[in-house]
């Protein structure tokens, strides 16, 4: 697979002033990925003014290869990694990086668990606050740390933003003994370091770090993923005369924090939108734009409205209604492997054991995975979750068990309540909506899930 050419107005972006920050906002199939890549390319070929060493960053391994398979050669000042790759080589080039030091999610989970139980004896017996799912107070210590938020004051004045029933003030206070509690427990436990956290040391190390920069350009593909205090900690990354260009999507937003730029203190010399439609047919971007009407998705302060392409008409997307999980997973897995023989198919869960299950039936499908080495460009069957397959593209994508008892999960439902569930969930359904250049299949069992559109709103073809 070549690299493909910008077109139109992307030719404009990667051309920009090769100095300051800029934001380039873009709505899925705009080619935000295309634009980073000749961006980072062009800032580091040494005909450019100004140019210079090249950090292009995204968010998953998996994006990552893809990424390195576009570039191939062609372009050795350019280097390609994620966020934490980024952050935990520069601690370990100042030696604030030691081996093995950066707690695991299971780690974190044991420790966030000790940490909660321990501050809950604090209080008196029956405290239900301390009753809520452990997903609840991870991410909020996520949140924190991604925010750079440093001391109890500053988490009590902060607005939470993306989190739809806000705290009480006393339940912030015991989060935030929770956090602290956790932060001593890690330490004490031999990691200075998890990865929410990681942001924050990156920052403050560069604070103090008077060498020159390693890189003098940052190019971000799917910044909408990175944390306020990433994004700060890579503005501090490059010299005065150096620049910062975050391509994003905030309706494909799945991990990030939804704030606006400015809140990350960055000095927004230029911001451009997209919403041409190079990738999706019309049929798959109308299922999209529905999807980006609906409610949950008005809580994006940078949210960029798409519209449709000016691709020839192709089919509607197909919604199958099957009897059971097990008659559901044989359709998907036999429809897949047909579909692969003449192209290149994606099946995506909200889970990897959700898209297991759903090819099963077939042998040589290629799991999409973090630590992926090579990128296959032939035909033939993906599987993965959404967040694995985000700025990739396919011919077709199908996703199956598109239930309403599982989009929104219970897990996440009793974890956030179902208002701020179904806003998340609802985000990692347009991803994996958004990957289909052609042909796009929907399955479930039971009810549709109220995440998207219903079967009579003319947007698919409905079979049962």
């Amino acid at each position: 697979m070549a690299l493909p050419a910008p077109v139109g107005r992307q030719r404009d972006v990667v051309y920009l002033n090769a100095s300051g920050h800029i934001v380039v906002l873009g709505t899925a199939g705009t080619g935000k990925t295309v634009m980073a890549i000749h961006r980072a390319m062009r800032l580091a070929n040494p005909a450019s003014v100004n140019h210079g060493p090249t950090l292009l960053l995204t968010y998953t391994n998996s994006l990552v290869t893809y990424l390195r398979h576009l570039i191939g050669s062609t372009s050795l000042n350019v280097t390609v990694e994620t966020y934490g790759s980024f952050g935990r080589g520069y601690l370990n080039s100042i030696g604030r990086m030691g081996y093995n030091q950066i707690a695991k999610p299971e780690f974190r989970t044991y420790e966030i668990e000790r940490a909660i139980k321990a501050v809950a004896a604090t209080y008196m017996a029956g405290e239900k606050f301390f009753d809520r799912p452990l997903d609840f107070f991870s991410d909020e210590l996520e949140w924190i740390d991604g925010n750079g938020l440093k001391t109890l004051a500053q988490y009590l004045a902060i607005k939470r933003v993306g989190r739809m029933a806000p705290l009480h003030p006393s339940a912030r206070e015991a989060v935030w003994k929770i956090h602290e509690q956790y932060h001593a427990y890690r330490i004490a436990d031999g990691k200075p370091y998890d990865w929410p956290s990681l942001p924050s040391a990156v920052l403050e190390a560069l604070a103090a770090d008077g060498r020159a920069r390693l890189y003098k350009h940052v190019v971000v593909d799917e910044a909408q993923d990175m944390s306020p205090e990433a994004i700060r900690s890579l503005a501090a990354a490059i010299p005065p005369e150096g620049s910062l260009t975050l391509f994003a999507d905030y309706a494909q937003q799945i991990y990030g924090q939804r704030v606006s730029w400015q809140s990350c203190g960055l000095r927004v010399a230029r911001q451009e939108r997209f919403l041409d439609n190079y990738r999706n047919s019309p049929e798959v971007a109308r299922l999209a734009i529905a999807m980006s009407d609906m409610p949950h998705f008005k809580d994006s302060p940078d949210l960029v409205e798409p519209k449709l392409p000016a691709r020839a008409s192709g089919a509607k997307p197909t919604l199958v209604k099957c009897a059971d999980r097990t008659e559901e997973s044989k359709l998907v897995s036999d429809t897949a492997a047909e579909l692969g023989r003449t192209g290149r198919v994606a099946v995506l869960g909200r889970t990897r054991a959700e898209a297991r299950m759903a090819t099963a039936g077939i042998p040589s499908r290629r799991m999409l995975h973090d630590k992926m080495i090579s990128w296959d460009i032939s035909n033939g069957v993906y599987a993965g979750t959404y967040h694995s397959a985000k700025g990739l593209e396919f011919d077709s994508v199908l996703l199956p068990f598109c239930n309403a008892d599982t989009r929104p999960d219970a897990e996440t439902v009793e974890a956030f309540g179902f208002d701020e569930a179904a806003g998340r969930v609802s985000r990692q359904l347009y991803v994996g909506v958004t990957r289909a250049r052609a042909e796009l299949i929907l399955t479930y069992s039971g009810e549709l899930t109220p995440l998207l559109p219903p079967p009579d709103s003319d947007l698919y073809t409905v079979v049962s």
